[in-house]
């Protein structure tokens, strides 16, 4: 059942990830946000357990904003190495990060 929950959590925000990518990028600072997004979903998917399976006893609200936290917080963690990419694109990323930011507050609120 467990697993189960994490394939559903994993699959969800997968989803939501899809639908706010640009389909038809033009530039190369849209390719870094499609990226930025990209990243995240992948993160998630890695660390999913640990945002399924928070036991904590806390009230709803504080545990989303926790496990909001959380996600910022592993999305700020992660190095992209620059000279793979243009300065626009770097910025794409970042903007990525920050669009999945909000998308997560969205999923999570409805997954917990």
């Amino acid at each position: 059942m467990e697993k189960h929950k994490v394939k559903d959590a994993v699959k969800a925000f997968s989803e939501l990830i899809e639908r706010n990518k640009d389909r038809q990028p033009y530039s190369d600072y849209k390719e870094g946000i499609n990226h930025g997004l990209e990243i995240a979903k992948d993160a998630f998917e890695e660390n999913a357990e640990k945002f399924v399976y928070s036991n904590s006893i806390e009230e709803r609200d504080t545990k989303i904003k926790n496990l909001q936290d959380r996600f910022n917080l592993l999305l700020d963690t992660i190095v992209v190495e620059k000279p793979r990419y243009t300065r626009d694109h770097l910025r794409g990323i970042d903007r990525g990060f920050e669009k999945s930011k909000k998308l997560f507050g969205e999923f999570i609120m409805d997954f917990i």
